[in-house]
């Protein structure tokens, strides 16, 4: 999984940054994903990501509603989970909701679905103890 944004490895390595929101679904829950600063690059090699929980979001087209602001703002906070809340927005790196929102804008302005993306992350070392625990059981139970 790319993570571009300048500081947000360190904050997944850190356990500051614990979610993600992506443009697109191609991300399961329950697999592990490698860590990368760029297309093409190499995932960083002191561990990867789990991903363990995923909710599609997306942003309204409220132009045909009547131009009551508090309506509007009260059907986007019910409805469709967006904005995005200050827990959600400090799990992405440390936000606040308005941070978040105007740097995912930049990112991707046409955008009117999104999916978030709630992950830990591992150790190389930690990853390679479940595999060796989960081999062993395999070996013993069948």
């Amino acid at each position: 999984m790319i993570f571009s944004v300048e500081g947000h490895i360190l904050k997944i390595i850190g356990g500051e940054k614990l979610q993600t929101r992506r443009a697109s679904d191609k991300y399961q829950v329950g697999k592990l994903y490698a860590i990368q600063a760029h297309r093409g690059a190499e995932g960083i090699p002191d561990g990867k990501i789990y991903i363990g929980q995923k909710i599609r979001e997306w942003k309204p087209d409220l132009s045909d509603l009547p131009g009551n602001a508090t309506l509007s703002r009260r059907w986007l906070e019910m409805e469709a989970g967006y904005p995005i809340r200050a827990f959600n927005a400090k799990e992405e790196g440390g936000y606040t909701p308005e941070e978040y929102e105007e740097l995912y804008e930049k990112m991707h302005p046409a955008w009117t679905e999104r999916w978030a993306y709630w992950f830990a992350f591992f150790t190389t070392a930690q990853i390679e103890e479940c595999q060796r625990i989960e081999a062993e059981y395999k070996r013993k139970c069948g």
